[in-house]
């Protein structure tokens, strides 16, 4: 069924209601539904129906997890819904992990080559579009991993052609959804089914280069909404680490491709090489985190067990192994890029929130630090029912 394009106010109710459902009985940094310390209650959604043969009853190693929901009254209407950071290491990793690799590159699982493409080709760009490593990494155990691998369930979604198909998450679930939406809409192995997205309170999921992309595949034309409150921190992370040696070239001080103008040389800010080498050397401790964690993650990964075989993947007959997996994620290791540039993706929709911490208001286990209160998917409701 072909989903409205534009931003319907009824379809972001319902979206931020499955997307709450996916924190429930888990031990989340986020309030159960019921209202916790002045933050509203979110109700369950009506009408729509957890598909449990395509939903997943473990998490990934980086304790990532997603339903598929269905609508009961329309058959051909779906919707994945993202869990966000929960109060685990693992979850909490995931965001932490932040060298950008590169949006578009070609994963090799036992000689087959899968396309792992987020954004189109942009040539012999010297800057191209990026992704947040921690959440691609999310996005490639949840493909390929857990009892129900998300690469299976697009696939059957995509078959038959027709399915109307929402896709959303709540914080690090909302740029995995980001991510997961430029998947679908970039490569033809799950062509069919029409997308739409809404996302709540994301994290930046990417540089600038794949922001442009995620707009022009999915904002311009009314598919691809993010909802962030001006007082929630989260949609302002990871915080943007940028120098002119890493933007776009030609620029003021470096020629196209990257090499330094010597014309501009001699007149270059001490504060623009000084912010260099510290930028330089924040990308290096970062990248040295991702290749130790990339490297555990697929020591464990060795002994997963992996519900996938080759003819899933359309590379013949045969078993997938934890082996082959493993070996799979290692590849985001050659993709890095030299940039800790970070910006938002989508067709922003704001909430403008009241400025405050969580009230002191009397409520039983109410704390009174909260830095979440701003973040609660309660309150995004709040706002998005009072001003749209």
């Amino acid at each position: 069924m072909t989903l409205s394009a534009g931003f319907i106010l009824s379809e972001a109710q319902l979206l931020l209601e499955i997307a709450q459902q996916t924190y429930l009985n888990t031990p989340s940094i986020l309030p159960p539904a019921t209202p916790t310390c002045g933050v509203p209650s979110v109700p369950a959604p009506s009408g729509w129906k957890i598909v449990s043969s395509l939903t997943p009853t473990t998490c990934t190693l980086l304790d990532n997890y997603w339903q598929v929901w269905q609508n009961q009254s329309n058959a051909a209407q779906y919707a994945i819904a993202v869990r966000g950071t929960i109060d685990t290491s693992p979850s909490v990793l995931a965001d932490l992990l932040l060298p950008l690799i590169n949006a578009r590159f070609d994963l090799s699982l036992d000689g087959f080559s899968i396309p792992f493409h987020l954004a189109q080709d942009e040539g012999n760009s010297p800057v191209k579009a990026g992704v947040h490593s921690g959440f691609a990494l999310s996005l490639l155990l949840m493909l390929f991993t857990t009892d129900k691998p998300l690469f299976s369930t697009l696939l059957q979604l995509a078959q038959p052609s027709g399915n109307g198909v929402y896709i959303t998450g709540h914080s690090q679930g909302a740029s995995i959804a980001t991510q997961l939406t430029s998947l679908v809409g970039r490569s033809t192995l799950f062509a069919g089914p029409n997308f739409k997205t809404y996302t709540f309170a994301p994290a930046k999921p990417g540089n600038d280069h794949y922001g442009y992309d995620y707009d022009q595949l999915a904002g311009v034309g009314g598919n691809g909404w993010a909802v962030a409150s001006t007082q929630d921190w989260v949609p302002q992370v990871p915080p943007t680490l940028e120098t002119f040696g890493t933007i776009n070239t030609p620029n003021p001080l470096y020629k196209f491709g990257g090499a330094l103008n010597a014309l501009a040389a001699p007149s270059t800010p001490a504060w623009s090489a000084a912010t260099e080498a510290d930028v330089k050397a924040a990308r290096a401790e970062a990248e040295a985190r991702l290749r130790l964690r990339v490297e555990a993650l697929a020591r464990k990964l060795e002994s997963e067990p992996i519900h996938l075989n080759k003819r899933d993947l359309g590379a013949g007959a045969g078993p997938v192994t934890g082996s082959s997996i493993a070996d799979l994620i290692k590849q985001i290791l050659n993709q890095i890029q030299a940039s800790l540039n970070f910006a938002k993706a989508g067709a922003l929709v704001p909430l403008f929130a009241t400025p405050g911490g969580n009230p002191t208001d009397g409520t039983p286990g109410c704390q009174a630090f909260d830095a979440f209160w701003q973040h609660h998917p309660g309150n995004y409701l709040k706002y998005l029912n009072a001003q749209y």
